[in-house]
C-alpha cells in the first residue's frame, strides 16, 4: 500500500508540474504578445508622420480630392497604400500637371 501511494503521488505531481508548466507557457505567451503590441505601438508614436527620408514632420495636403503625406522640409510627397491607383485614374496629364501647379508655382 505505501508503494502505491508513492507511485500515485508521483503521478499526481507530475500531473501538476505539467499543468504549472503549461500555464507559465501560456502566460510567458501572452505577455511577448502584449510586449510586442507596446513595441509596436512605441515604434508608431516614434515614427508617426515622419518623413522616411529626413525625418522631418509630414502634413496632410489635399491633392486633387485624396490626401497625401508632404514632409515639410524636403517636400516629399508619400502615398498610402491605393492613393497612386486612384489618383492615376484621372488623366496622368492632369496627375503631372496638377502635382506641377501645387508643388513647383
Amino acid at each position: 500500500m505505501v508503494k502505491e501511494d508513492i507511485k500515485k503521488m508521483s503521478k499526481e505531481e507530475e500531473h501538476f508540474y505539467n499543468l504549472n508548466k503549461q500555464l507559465i507557457e501560456r502566460k510567458r505567451k501572452e505577455l511577448d504578445a502584449k510586449r510586442a503590441e507596446q513595441k509596436k505601438a512605441e515604434l508608431k508614436t516614434q515614427h508617426w508622420m515622419r518623413c522616411p527620408k529626413c525625418g522631418h514632420q509630414m502634413e496632410e495636403v489635399n491633392h486633387m480630392g485624396i490626401m497625401v503625406d508632404r514632409c515639410t522640409d524636403c517636400s516629399g510627397m508619400y502615398f498610402d497604400k491605393g492613393e497612386l491607383e486612384l489618383l492615376l485614374q484621372v488623366k496622368p496629364e492632369g496627375f503631372l500637371e496638377g502635382l506641377k501647379e501645387e508643388f513647383f508655382m
